[in-house]
């Protein structure tokens, strides 16, 4: 467990987790397994060191640009709340 405060909520208990990262741009989506974070015990919030989000672009752009294929590929539905 970590001891680094949190930004939203102030408290300083955050534990290393791996999450799934869903990343957007310009309508696309990559959803990454398995990226490791710091979870705040108390609120939720997730914090990302700065290369693994950009690994993350990285391997988002590979994918948009054809220069790598994901894994899967997944169908998702859409709907408006209101």
């Amino acid at each position: 467990m970590s001891e680094t405060r949190c930004y939203i909520c102030g408290h300083r208990e955050c534990e290393e987790r791996s999450v799934t990262y869903v990343y957007r741009r310009h309508g696309d989506y990559l959803i990454v397994r398995d990226v490791p974070c710091e979870v705040c015990l108390h609120c939720g919030e997730r914090y990302y060191a700065g290369t693994a989000l950009l690994e993350i672009e990285r391997r988002f752009m590979a994918i948009y640009e054809q220069a790598a294929q994901p894994y899967q590929t997944v169908q998702a539905s859409v709907v408006a709340f209101a």
